[in-house]
């Protein structure tokens, strides 16, 4: 029986896929979210469903919080397992965390890393799928502003901060030829990601009525996770639904890419 570990499973897409993946039962699904009462209530439906899961709650809003998750799932992940980043944060205003750095920039880049770190040193990964989002082509990074959103901005802070853990990941499979990675735009879902209160909050829940229901797009990743192997040895490929599609541009800047490397590195040194 291989794990399936699934961020952000307790609502929208991950919820979805979670119920869609209860039906292979060769599988058993770890779940990962903050709120416990809700991973527990899937866990119970997905066994009803004859599938295999456990409830792994934890946090990606701190570094300190992604190290502590990443060491309780190598306790219970079994080797060859597969990860899905799904976990996400729109951010509607600058939140500075802990260790002082934007919310978002944690939550959807820094936080994933330091959690799958562990698993990566205890070998616990063959592979890796990265829920990611077509608006990355929309991001611009500054190594002196983004970390602590300096440059924040309601739309690009969400698209630069994809745009990096993007980029990580491909440097990621470049020094894990061994790892099957791959970063995938999975539609445009009707979620609560990047909710808003007011009458912008009113009008976006209108548009989103003609959006996709998390149901559809659960099935569509349940299809590619299917697939025998998603990239080739040391690379990432970047798909846009289910059709590989060639890199952003800006996903495929020397400059971009040195610079989120860099950063990064900096950052995650004593983390």
């Amino acid at each position: 029986m291989a794990d399936v570990i699934l961020t952000g499973a307790s609502r929208g897409i991950g919820h979805a896929l979670a119920l869609a993946l209860a039906e292979r039962h060769g599988d058993r699904l770890v779940l990962v979210a903050r709120d416990r009462a809700r991973l527990d209530a899937l866990v119970t439906a997905i066994k009803q469903k004859g599938g295999h899961a456990i409830a792994v709650p934890g946090d990606l809003s701190s570094l300190a919080e992604a190290r502590a998750l990443g060491q309780r799932l190598v306790e219970v992940v079994t080797p060859g397992a597969t990860l899905i980043h799904n976990a996400g944060l729109w951010p509607a205003k600058r939140v500075l965390t802990p260790e002082g750095l934007e919310s978002a920039f944690v939550v959807n880049h820094l936080a994933p890393l330091v959690m799958q770190r562990a698993l990566l040193d205890a070998e616990r990964l063959r592979r890796i799928m990265v829920v990611s989002a077509g608006l990355i082509l929309k991001g611009h990074f500054d190594a002196a502003r983004t970390p602590t959103g300096e440059d924040f901005s309601g739309i690009r802070t969400y698209c630069t901060t994809k745009l990096c853990f993007a980029l990580a990941m491909r440097d990621i499979s470049a020094a894990n030829p061994a790892l099957d990675v791959v970063v995938l735009h999975p539609g445009v879902v009707r979620t609560d990601l990047g909710a808003r209160t007011g009458p912008v909050g009113w009008l976006l829940s209108l548009v989103k009525r003609g959006w996709e229901a998390p149901e559809v797009c659960a099935a569509r990743l349940a299809r590619i996770l299917a697939r025998e192997r998603w990239s080739p040895a040391g690379e990432a490929r970047w798909l846009v639904e289910e059709d590989e599609q060639p890199w952003p541009a800006v996903a495929e800047s020397d400059v971009t890419r040195r610079a989120v490397r860099e950063t990064t590195d900096r950052l995650l040194a004593s983390a």
